[in-house]
């Protein structure tokens, strides 16, 4: 019985493995763009899609420091959906999800989602230094 166990394990193990792909997803390739005191500015390099000068991807903020909500949770990381329109130099998010650890970990405590509305981007704001980065 022992050895008809032991000649089925590799499949379980592939099997096992092969689920554990299908579940995981892919890890994002951050890249940071800004830092400044108590907050670290990250970009997924891995655009969700770029057409005609319009990129749609998530960006990431680290703070030092945990912060509070407006419903009393505290976070540390936010991944903001974020369209950048690269010819006018307009920014805008869709969705913010918040975080409880850092590197949009642990339990979200905080999702808002609102309709895309494109705002001109002031110069020397983080939106401008990700708009250096992203639009070449």
């Amino acid at each position: 019985m022992k050895a008809a166990c032991l000649k089925r394990l590799p499949a379980l193990v592939a099997a096992a493995a092969l689920s554990l792909l299908t579940v995981v997803p892919a890890q994002a390739g951050w890249v940071s763009y800004q830092q400044r005191a108590g907050v670290d500015e990250l970009y997924d390099d891995a655009f969700l899609s770029s057409e005609q000068g319009r990129i749609r991807l998530w960006t990431l903020t680290n703070h030092a420091q945990a912060l509070t909500s407006l419903e009393g949770r505290e976070y540390s990381s936010e991944k903001t959906l974020t369209t950048i329109d690269c010819a006018s130099r307009k920014s805008g998010a869709e969705q913010v999800i918040r975080y409880a650890r850092k590197a949009a970990g642990g339990e979200v405590v905080g999702d808002m989602q609102t309709p895309l509305r494109l705002a001109s981007v002031r110069a020397g704001s983080t939106d401008d230094e990700l708009i250096r980065k992203i639009c070449k």
